[in-house]
């Protein structure tokens, strides 16, 4: 089945996270209590559990990238007092980590211009954002750890 946003069932589509709750409510409700063998019984309530992890992560993958927004706008925000705002002229257009890419493409190209100190405190900067999102990155792969 291939899913395309356009059609008339992309409107009348649950949210994932609600989606979920449905299926575990369903899993343990409905599904394992109609299950006589034990081994499957007990299966369908894993089932339940490991989707209840899931759903706990598509919350924290959430918050996670609401976190490396606030990162990249607080980087926006600093950079924009560098250079009376020339360096975010360039990158004008694109948003989040596009935005980020030629920033620090055209930061490269006009070392000279801006002069070694100028440079060396935006390219910190840059540094230090980049960090962050790494961390949050692995936050992600981690599980939130």
């Amino acid at each position: 089945m291939v899913f395309c946003p356009e059609s008339v069932l992309a409107d009348r589509m649950l949210p994932p996270r609600r989606m979920l709750d449905e299926v575990i409510a369903s899993l343990k409700t409905v599904i394992a209590p109609a299950i006589a063998d034990p081994f499957p019984k007990s299966q369908a309530y894993m089932a339940a559990v490991i989707l209840e992890l899931v759903a706990r992560g598509l919350e924290e993958r959430t918050d996670l990238a609401a976190a490396k927004e606030r990162a990249l706008e607080r980087l926006f925000a600093d950079l924009a007092t560098f250079d009376g705002g020339s360096l975010l002229a360039h990158a004008a257009g694109e948003s989040g980590e596009a935005r980020l890419a030629k920033l620090v493409e055209h930061l490269w190209q006009e070392r000279e211009r801006l002069g070694e100190e100028t440079f060396a405190a935006a390219n910190q900067r840059v540094r230090e954002t980049l960090r962050e999102l790494i961390d949050r990155d692995l936050e992600i792969a981690g599980g939130g750890e």
